[in-house]
This record gives C-alpha cells, sequence and structure tokens, in this order.
C-alpha cells in the first residue's frame, strides 16, 4: 500500500518493493513457462514402445 502522506512520490522503499515484488512475478511466470515448456515438448511414447518387447513377429492380415 502507498501511503497518502506528502512525499509519497519520493519513497524509495515502496519503489524498491514495488521493483522486488514484479521481478519475483517475472520469474515465476517464466520458470512455470519453461515446466510447462518441457513436458509439453518430450515424446514419451517412444519410450513406451521401446521398452516393451514384441511377442510376435508382425504379419500382414489378409
Amino acid at each position: 500500500m502507498r501511503g497518502q502522506h506528502r512525499g509519497s512520490a519520493r519513497d524509495p522503499i515502496s519503489t524498491a518493493l514495488q521493483t522486488v515484488r514484479i521481478t519475483g512475478h517475472l520469474a515465476v511466470l517464466g520458470l512455470l513457462g519453461a515446466l510447462t515448456d518441457r513436458q509439453l515438448t518430450g515424446d514419451p511414447l517412444p519410450r513406451i514402445a521401446a521398452s516393451t518387447p514384441d511377442t510376435e513377429p508382425s504379419s500382414p492380415s489378409i
């Protein structure tokens, strides 16, 4: 909260706290974006398919 006292435009503590708060929000958004990108671009299907061996050779059906 900003005080409504005389000289509130020159309040360095409020400005510093607001800067820290904005920087923290940007850092959290960046980390969430990086985690989301990593989750969405990873392709787990080839690993799953490669880990299960084929029991029968595939033969074409007629």
